[in-house]
């Protein structure tokens, strides 16, 4: 399903509707990116001004760049201009305080999703549940875009695509030990670190979502998957995007054991075994 792993910084989600009908987590972090380069190209002025023009080349349907100050000073946000130089730390309304310390703290330390609640702009400003990935330019600013998975309020009970027969899934499972195990002419156990599993969506016995985890060179990697339950209702089969195959228990609601395996090249077969804990922080 991967390889060695470490995970990237989120905070949990409410059920949402399905991320079919929103961005790919892919396409933010890309569009991000692609932020940063044109700082470095164009400089931190002509970046700014770019980002903050509505009509400008970073503002595309509900992805747009904004950029703060790690003080908490809006320097570019398209959507609400009026916030421009305005600090915004203590702000309440819509969990943006929290959401600025939370990010600030997250992309110094080289991880840059956070989970927030938040009002859509672009539908009705309605509160609902956005990932947004921000990335550190220099010391000083640091700059981001978010999509939006759903309502943020929505009740498990209340969503008629979760069926009571099968155990509520939709939420943030981080991993809090496990090992990875290349297998050659000798088995190797190097330590799996630390992946985040996110579970955006549910459909009677069909989970889905994705999982954020580092490559051994230290690079962030970013893979859908597709979970389907057992008829036991305990055990589930997963299938990722490359194609890597896994299973998981549940061990009880909170608690879900994976067990991996994929080809690692044409000299070694990887296996790993992780153990995921539903995040109930919030």
């Amino acid at each position: 399903m991967q390889s060695e792993s470490g995970a990237a910084l989120l905070t949990p989600e409410t059920t949402t509707v399905p991320q079919a009908q929103y961005t790919s987590n892919e396409t933010l972090v890309a569009f991000v990116e692609s932020a940063v380069a044109y700082v470095k190209e164009n400089g931190k002025e002509a970046a700014l001004a770019e980002f903050n023009d509505p009509n400008g080349s970073f503002v595309r349907g509900e992805l747009y760049i904004y950029a703060y100050d790690f003080n908490g000073t809006t320097l570019a946000h398209p959507v609400n201009p009026e916030m421009v130089g305005v600090n915004r730390l203590n702000e309440t309304e819509g969990g943006v305080g929290a959401f600025l310390r939370e990010t600030g703290d997250a992309v110094r330390n080289g991880d840059g999703f956070a989970r927030i609640a938040y009002i859509n702009p672009t539908h009705d400003r309605t509160l609902e549940s956005k990932l947004v990935y921000g990335v550190q330019v220099d010391e000083d600013w640091w700059l981001g875009s978010g999509i939006y998975t759903g309502p943020a309020d929505l009740p498990a009970a209340a969503n008629p695509a979760v069926r009571a027969d099968y155990p509520a899934m939709i939420g943030v499972w981080r991993a809090d030990d496990g090992a990875v195990y290349f297998l050659n002419d000798t088995i190797d156990r190097v330590p799996a670190g630390e992946n985040t599993w996110v579970v955006t969506a549910q459909s009677d016995r069909v989970i889905s979502g994705f999982k954020t985890f580092s490559l051994p060179d230290g690079t962030m990697e970013n893979q859908t998957f597709v979970g389907i339950f057992n008829p036991d209702k305990e055990t589930l089969s997963f299938i990722d995007g490359p194609g890597g195959w896994a299973t998981g228990s549940l061990a009880d609601p909170d608690t879900l054991f994976i067990a991996w395996t994929n080809p690692g090249g044409a000299t070694a077969t990887m296996a790993g075994a992780l153990t995921l804990h539903r995040d109930n922080s919030e």
